[in-house]
């Protein structure tokens, strides 16, 4: 099965320069890539929140994300990823390991996957995080709490509205003022990398899951 997912929390941006509604705020824009961040209740680490327009089909958007065999080559930092186990076409558990700078170490996480269809025109892949679904592995940290989202919705014309949503808590003694100075690179370079990935010629005659139609 051809499933993908997300692991990013080392990022870097300085300054807030911007702010839009609900609360969120502009901290890097660059190469058509929104990036925004602002504070929650569940977390100490700041919600991250990265979108831009791709121009390819939908049906290519989703094979791209969906395809394991490529998720180390663009999501930001990762080290390992695999499917756990599968409920069915819509619903599965996902495993995934990131590295981390020297003395930090490595972080991994588990999450139930569901993906959907939010309308004619959109599309919602949606995680969080069951960190006691398979026990923790020496020397690296499980994410207590994660939370994602990729939501893909049809501009037509061979054009795709793309919002990645994130928010974790780390875990350990990294400190949380510290990752949020630093919390925009994660998000925009898997963002970058993922709208390079789109156009890989794999993906060109692409066409949805049938739960997705």
């Amino acid at each position: 099965m051809r499933i993908s997912f997300f692991f990013f929390f080392f990022f870097s941006s300085w300054l807030l320069f911007s702010q839009s509604e609900e609360g969120w705020k502009l901290v890097k824009q660059q190469k058509g890539i929104d990036v925004y961040v602002k504070s929650i209740s569940k977390s100490p680490v700041n919600a991250v929140k990265a979108t831009t327009t791709l121009d390819c089909s939908m049906a290519s958007a989703i094979e791209a994300i969906l395809d394991v065999s490529n998720h180390t080559k663009w999501m930001y930092q990762c080290k390992n990823a695999k499917v756990l186990s599968v409920d069915n076409d819509s619903t599965w558990y996902y495993y995934a390991q990131s590295r981390t700078p020297w003395p930090v170490l490595d972080r991994d996480y588990v999450s139930k996957i569901v993906a959907r269809k939010n309308s004619s025109n959109s599309i919602i892949i949606h995680g969080f995080g069951v960190p006691d679904y398979i026990p923790e592995k020496k020397d690296i940290i499980r994410l207590p709490y994660s939370e994602s989202e990729w939501k893909f919705t049809s501009l037509g014309s061979n054009q795709v509205y793309v919002e990645l949503y994130l928010s974790v808590d780390v875990g350990g003694t990294v400190p949380p003022w510290l990752l949020n100075l630093f919390i925009s690179r994660g998000p925009y370079q898997t963002m970058l990398n993922f709208s390079i990935m789109v156009h890989n010629k794999k993906y060109y005659d692409a066409s949805l899951p049938a739960f997705l139609k």
